[in-house]
Order: C-alpha cells, then sequence, then structure tokens
C-alpha cells in the first residue's frame, strides 16, 4: 500500500514539473537589433505656414511606414526625417511631401542632404 502512494506521489511530482516547464513565455522579452537608420534633410519650398503645410507634411511622413521621425519647419523651409532605408526610400518621402495636400499649395523639394547613418 505504502507503494502505491509512493508512486501516486512520484506521477504527481512529475506531472507538476511538465506543467511548470510548459507554462506559457510570452511576457519574456526579446532583444531586437536596432535598424539601420538614415537622417535625410530635405530643403522644401512652397509652405504658408507651420500649422498648416508643415504640421500637414510632418503627419503624413509620420504616418509613413519606415519613417522613425519627421519634423517639418515652415520658418527654415527644411523637413528633418529619421528613416529606415529598407522600408522607404528618400523618392518614397520626396513624393509623399509633394503629394500632401493643403489648399491649393504645391510643394517643391530643393535639395536632398543626408545627415548621417546609424
Amino acid at each position: 500500500m505504502k507503494i502505491n502512494y509512493l508512486l501516486i506521489i512520484i506521477i504527481m511530482l512529475c506531472l507538476n514539473t511538465n506543467i511548470l516547464v510548459a507554462q506559457d513565455t510570452s511576457n519574456t522579452v526579446a532583444i531586437i537589433e536596432p535598424a539601420l537608420s538614415t537622417v535625410v534633410i530635405l530643403e522644401i519650398d512652397g509652405m504658408a505656414c507651420q500649422e498648416g503645410c508643415a504640421d500637414k507634411i510632418a503627419s503624413n511622413l509620420n504616418e509613413t511606414e519606415g519613417v522613425i521621425s519627421a519634423k517639418v519647419s515652415f520658418k527654415d523651409k527644411k523637413g528633418v526625417i529619421v528613416f529606415h532605408p529598407n522600408l522607404v526610400s528618400i523618392e518614397d518621402l520626396k513624393s509623399k511631401i509633394t503629394n500632401t495636400k493643403v489648399k491649393d499649395y504645391v510643394y517643391t523639394i530643393n535639395s536632398v542632404t543626408i545627415k548621417e547613418k546609424n
């Protein structure tokens, strides 16, 4: 009889151990290598103000897949964009700017300067 109890306890212990080992580990943190990013400065003509034109262009850029951040200044007539070149190209960014619609304004890109690569 003692052997039966001992056998049952051993089986229960083994089952318990399997359950503990098989627990969900979805809340573990994975370390992901940062992707290479590029910073580009675009000189933009055609903006009439900060609140309408520049902010709308920045908003459109920030909604673009691959763009990490975009800041556009009416005062400086420039946009500074940090992006993943594997996901979006400079040509895509330029197109996003020139296709932005605020009233009848037409935006043009005068120069492109790649500032740095990480």
